[in-house]
């Protein structure tokens, strides 16, 4: 027998809220019962010594996305104060394509010459993903034919939501992790595939992009690439683990990024292959919305890509190496040894990961606690990012800290 609630219910062909929520919202709870969220901080001394304003607790912020501590450089900072003091206005808020601060087309000089071709920049890079997907699965970022959309089974979130608008349009498809095979299968049976993932995962470990060049280049794959948790850490200018390994971009290649993360600024961006897409997706979706970066926004950007050209962007990759490399001396994750930032320390259980994030909290630094569905469930544990303006001392004690508390659980 049917409930009127049975003939409502929507298909669930690419996303369950029913079954998501409820298991999500008890990890959330133990979470909340430990004190573990909204905890409300001022800056003592950039992340690196946070207080909190309820009961004057010091520690290190060890959850932080920033990956290089540019979001407290004195140059990003400046930047933001002289656009504004420039402009006199926070934004024009209305559709670029329209009207649009001079201030913003120096950006988007400034970041092509950066990173080595057209990039078109937004209000966030969930905006740009928003607007570009839908089109790029109808086939108008191609020859106007729908592609088969293959999305990995870890593509972030930001990505995943899009997947029943996509769907609207074409076949979407889902991978398992970094399978190959399973991609190939799919390029042999269909002429138009993309394939949706990150470039360095949220959760760690990265995607196998030199199998993904030879896919592109024996079935012609469009790769549709988040790299926004390694723009700045890798390559010469600061231009990500995907753009890094590229002698150059192509008319089948999009990269997305956050330049609100070690970037230091607020936003989003798209590296292009081709200046027509550009011309396409400027007006197109949510990129003709009036939601552009705002003045100060602009400027820490052009801020930010000051430090980028300096020998100090080099300094903190450098010293974000050296940590990773002391972190992977000591601890053993499932990201050992792969060079990147993000490690997540599995205790299996979600009320040991809050315990052990509660426990580290109390020592002086903060890691969250990540459990279903941010990973699978029984992989429950804590999520760091280590950060190229850390101290080696600071990561040291840290360590010490953590293997003295895992030892309890």
């Amino acid at each position: 027998m049917t409930t009127p609630g049975d003939a409502v219910m929507g298909p669930h062909l690419h996303r369950n809220n029913q079954k998501m929520i409820p298991a999500s919202e008890t990890a959330w709870a133990v979470a909340r019962e430990s004190n573990m969220l909204n905890i409300r901080v001022e800056a003592v001394d950039g992340q690196n010594r946070l207080r909190e304003v309820d009961t004057g607790h010091e520690f290190a912020n060890l959850c932080s996305c920033s990956y290089l501590g540019l979001n407290s450089h004195p140059d990003v900072i400046q930047g933001g104060i002289d656009a504004l003091k420039r402009e006199g206005i926070t934004g024009l808020s209305m559709a670029e394509f329209r009207i649009r601060l001079g201030l913003m087309e120096q950006l988007e000089e400034q970041l092509a010459d950066l990173f080595g071709g057209p990039v078109l920049p937004a209000v966030t890079s969930s905006a740009l993903t928003a607007a570009i997907l839908p089109v790029l699965g109808s086939g108008h970022l191609t020859d106007s034919e729908p592609l088969v959309m293959v999305f990995d089974k870890f593509a972030h979130f930001s990505m995943a939501f899009v997947k029943p608008i996509v769907a609207d349009e074409t076949r979407v498809l889902n991978c398992p992790h970094n399978d190959m095979n399973y991609l190939e299968d799919v390029c042999r049976k269909y002429p138009r595939v993309a394939y949706v993932c990150d470039g360095v995962y949220s959760t760690g470990g990265a995607t196998d992009l030199q199998a993904l060049l030879t896919l592109q280049e024996k079935y012609g794959l469009f790769l549709y690439l988040d790299d926004s948790h390694s723009l700045s850490t890798q390559g010469k200018t600061g231009e990500g683990y995907i753009r890094s390994r590229l002698r150059e971009m192509n008319d089948r290649t999009l990269i997305i990024a956050s330049i609100a993360k070690a970037f230091g600024s607020t936003g989003g961006i798209a590296m292009l292959g081709s200046r027509r897409h550009y011309d396409f997706l400027y007006r197109t979706g949510p990129m003709g919305w009036s939601q552009s970066l705002r003045t100060a926004a602009i400027g820490t950007s052009m801020g930010s890509i000051q430090v980028h050209r300096s020998p100090e962007l080099a300094k903190r990759q450098e010293q974000l190496r050296r940590n990773i490399a002391l972190f992977d001396e000591h601890i053993q994750t499932e990201q050992r040894g792969d060079g990147l930032h993000i490690k997540v320390v599995e205790v299996g259980e979600q009320d040991k990961a809050v315990k052990l994030s509660r426990e580290l909290y109390k020592r002086g630094f903060y890691c969250s606690a990540v459990f279903f569905p941010i990973v699978p469930v029984g992989k429950a544990g804590i999520r760091l990012m280590l950060r190229g303006d850390l101290p080696t001392e600071q990561v040291q004690a840290f360590i010490g800290h953590l293997k003295e508390v895992l030892a309890t659980l």
